[in-house]
């Protein structure tokens, strides 16, 4: 089941958006960490200006992350990582990948790649970087869903989702507002949602066609039967940090999916899921692109919670 689960009761244009206790760290290690992080190093090796993109006036703000990110990492997995520093020379070591590494914060020459790339392979998030003003600068996004890196640099974090519905209008607003507000010290979280008929991680908008060829194909033979095995719940964890020194964000995105059929396993889960889908308006359905498959999936949440 998913690690976050991301459904109330009833649907709510409300961000969902809580601090980030003290215990739980930025960035996580699950049992997929080996193979997401193989898939990342194979997308960036591939279509590596697709998946990363920097400006060199975020060089200053990516070794801050750098810094976040292992110092994060060691703490939360003394067992899997350790990370030393001696004012800017730092050793890394980690055991999942059986790799180490010495480099000196400041000198590009010490790592293989920029730093916001490089450490965005040492994880399964992908990591971007929002400008005092809250606007995307930096990023690696290996496993987005509907959108990509080209065309949201140099957009504002509420432009990263759109275009919206009009009824998300005033929840991404508030939303905003909160981010410019983030101290330092004091991260947040939320979970985004979706429902998809494939568990594929990189949803990004050059397999956008072939998804919704795929949509629209598999969708009329989807039933009250078969839409538990045939249809993923697609969670992303997000965290926002305010780093000390330039004061930019840190967002974070891991992203995890689960067959709608072991979320259901939960007689709880399963409740929700339907009460939120059977009060989501139909714009939001839309914009998720689920209209094809929302009948179909709640006649399968509807029999399984009547029993």
């Amino acid at each position: 089941m998913l690690r976050y689960f991301p459904f109330t009761s009833f649907f709510d244009t409300k961000m969902g958006t809580v601090p980030l206790p003290n215990s739980s760290p930025v960035v996580e290690v699950d049992e997929h960490y080996q193979h997401e992080i193989k898939l990342k190093r194979s997308l960036l090796q591939q279509h590596p200006s697709y998946y990363y993109q920097s400006s060199p006036t975020t060089l200053t703000t990516q070794w801050e992350v750098v810094e976040k990110i292992l110092t994060s990492l060691s703490t939360a997995y003394p067992n899997a990582f350790t990370f030393r520093q001696d004012e800017h020379h730092c050793f890394w070591e980690n055991k999942k990948l059986a790799e180490t590494i010495e480099f000196d914060i400041g000198d590009l020459a010490s790592l293989p790649f920029e730093p916001l790339d490089w450490v965005g392979r040492q994880v399964q998030e992908d990591l971007l970087i929002l400008d005092g003003t809250s606007k995307l600068q930096a990023g690696q996004l290996c496993f987005p869903s509907g959108w990509n890196l080209s065309s949201k640099i140099g957009s504002n974090f509420l432009e990263l989702h759109g275009p919206v519905p009009d009824i998300m209008g005033p929840m991404l607003q508030s939303a905003g507002r909160l981010i410019e507000r983030i101290p330092p010290g004091k991260p947040i979280a939320r979970n985004n949602w979706g429902y998809r008929i494939s568990d594929q991680l990189d949803l990004s908008t050059r397999h956008t066609d072939t998804y919704l060829q795929q949509l629209k194909r598999q969708a009329p033979e989807i039933t009250e039967h078969t839409a538990g095995d045939t249809i993923f719940l697609r969670s992303e964890r997000q965290t926002l940090s305010r780093l000390p020194v330039s004061g930019w964000i840190l967002f974070t995105i891991h992203t995890y999916h689960s067959k709608v059929k072991e979320e259901a396993k939960n007689p709880d889960r399963a409740k929700a899921m339907l009460a939120f889908l059977k009060t989501a308006p139909k714009e939001i359905i839309e914009y998720k692109s689920m209209t094809p498959i929302v009948e179909s999936l709640i006649r399968y949440l509807e029999r399984i919670v009547a029993g």
